[in-house]
């Protein structure tokens, strides 16, 4: 009995209390510390992944807008073709009252049909070529097999004719071979009005995108990255990347309002995918892109075992000085806590300092990198958003932005300003002649010429194409007739080098100034157009000053309207 209480004392020791007190100190605040490290090492790395999703949507959403953008040209180069300009002009202007007439009407349609199935063979991803009416209605098609199909004409196609020259449908399913086809087409302007009765249109497969959805670009993880398109109104996936099918196929991407979110699938064979469905920003398309869980999160796994270990390692040895352990540990933590609540708040410019070369200092140096990937990110999208990619000019939206600026600036302080409408003449010469690369060339060196001979308080900007919007701030006719001159000038004497060739390049340059009488700033744009267009039309390598009432009779007498 004596023994018994004597082991039962020992036992309850003020040195086992000690003991005890302190591994529990321990203990308990360690575990807590690799559960609340463990679950921010997990947010970064899902951030780090959903940023490269985003990152590959990006590019895949840049590369199908150039895709759709080489359609296009083709389209617009179809529709300049004189026998087709020709042949529908003469269609429209044909009664539909006589026999006769309606036989010229099928003799036109027939020649349509024929030079239509001669520009398909030469396309082979172009399933059929239209001309089709502003409703949609076929007035003539290339060759189709011998068995009409049914395309979906858009509802919105009047909408994105105005908005972008050019319409697209939404995809279908073509039924002979399950492949993914979309429509697209351009107006056939036959005025200089800009009016148009019919559409040029052709029906193309989407599987020219199927390089694009490669996973090889993820370079190690490529293998288990899964890539499809998807239709973000329907949620429907219409596209799949190479082995992407049978893993993605039985997933429902109903629309949601968080698609945008990082989350967990199971596929139909019990596969654990970790997804995001990234919509593009200008299409009505998204991208649904998915990495193999276990694989892409076993580095996070194996750290977890890891911090498992380690912990059971550090209670049982650390026990003792785990008082003072924690006090270190919670010092670094809050300011890390701190930084996080700055960034959630938008503030991007936090660089915590790390003082332990341990858990917490790791976390802490992958929360430094986060924000400043993040801030990369930030810097990165706001030159997007705001600066022509190929020349280093605001875009267009940009400088249309600045313009509407200038134009509240006059309303306010009536500091009068004006707008120069730049083109490059010839330019599809230059590009047919050396070579888009070539055109490239000259684009960016026309933009350096611009900063050369503008001031700092002026403005330049890609309004598209080969067509350059200029404002100059606080400038009347003289000084913008002069600016312009002087860049034309410029243009005109500079040696464009493209690999060992010289080009030579001109400009037309149109010159609007604001009125007092201009409702808005689209007035002077469209002032300068105008004066673009007679300069174009009075033979090129000019500048043309379109004034209004008062002011184009003193240019005119001043001999300034024109400058040869």
């Amino acid at each position: 009995m004596g023994k018994q209480k004597n082991k039962n004392r020992y036992l309850f020791s003020i040195r086992n209390r000690i003991f005890i007190f302190a591994v529990l100190i321990t203990a308990i605040p360690s575990l807590s510390m690799g559960l609340l490290l463990q679950n921010m090492l997990q947010t970064t790395l899902e951030e780090k992944v959903k940023q490269k999703f985003v990152d590959s949507a990006q590019i895949m959403e840049r590369e199908i807008s150039l895709w759709l953008k080489k359609r296009v040209y083709d389209l617009t180069v179809f529709s300049n073709a004189s026998i087709v300009s020709e042949t529908v002009t003469a269609y429209l202007n044909t009664p539909e009252k006589k026999a006769d007439d309606n036989k010229k009407r099928r003799q036109h349609i027939k020649i349509l049909e024929t030079y239509l199935s001669t520009l398909q063979h030469q396309f082979k991803n172009y399933v059929r070529i239209f001309v089709l009416s502003k409703t949609g209605s076929v007035i003539a098609a290339s060759e189709s097999g011998g068995r009409a199909r049914p395309f979906p004409f858009p509802n919105d196609c009047i909408e994105q004719i105005s908005d972008k020259q050019w319409f697209k449908g939404n995809p279908y399913i073509d039924s002979r071979d399950k492949s993914p086809l979309i429509l697209i087409g351009v107006p056939f302007f036959l005025d200089q009005l800009y009016e148009y009765e019919t559409l040029l249109a052709i029906e193309v497969r989407l599987t020219g995108l199927l390089p694009l959805l490669d996973p090889a670009k993820f370079r190690d993880s490529g293998d288990w990255t899964y890539e499809a398109l998807v239709d973000i109104k329907t949620g429907r996936q219409f596209l799949f990347g190479r082995g992407a099918k049978k893993v993605l196929n039985e997933i429902s991407l109903a629309p949601s309002d968080d698609s945008q979110k990082l989350r967990e699938y199971v596929n139909g064979r019990g596969e654990r995918l970790m997804g995001l469905v990234v919509p593009f920003r200008e299409l009505e398309w998204g991208l649904f892109i998915t990495e193999n869980y276990e694989k892409a999160f076993s580095g996070l796994i194996n750290a977890r075992h890891r911090n498992i270990i380690i912990l059971c390692c550090f209670t049982v040895l650390m026990g003792i000085v785990a008082y003072l352990l924690s006090r270190q540990i919670m010092v670094p933590l809050s300011v890390l806590t701190r930084g996080a609540e700055r960034v959630a708040e938008g503030d991007l410019d936090v660089r915590l300092p790390v003082y332990r070369n341990d858990e917490i200092g790791f976390a802490t140096t992958v929360f430094n990198e986060m924000v400043a990937k993040l801030k990369l990110s930030q810097t990165k999208l706001e030159q997007l958003a705001t600066i022509d990619p190929l020349t280093g000019l605001n875009n267009r939206k940009q400088v249309m932005s600045i313009l509407r600026d200038h134009y509240k600036y006059y309303r306010r302080y009536k500091t009068g300003f004006s707008v120069l409408m730049i083109d490059v003449d010839h330019f599809k010469d230059v590009n047919d002649t050396y070579g888009h690369q070539a055109g490239d060339t000259v684009l960016k060196q026309v933009a350096e010429l611009f900063d050369e001979n503008l001031r700092n308080v002026d403005s330049a900007g890609r309004y598209g194409g080969e067509e350059f919007l200029v404002i100059l701030a606080e400038s009347g006719m003289d000084e913008s007739i002069q600016a312009a001159e002087r860049i034309r000038k410029a243009v005109a004497s500079h040696k464009f080098i493209h690999e060992d060739q010289e080009i030579q390049v001109h400009i037309s340059v149109g010159i609007g100034r604001i009125q007092k009488q201009d409702g808005d700033e689209q007035k002077v744009v469209k002032r300068a157009d105008m004066a673009l267009y007679r300069a174009k039309n009075e033979g090129r390598n000019r500048v043309v000053y379109q004034a209004d009432d008062d002011q184009q009779r003193d240019a005119a007498e001043a001999g300034k309207y024109l400058s040869p």
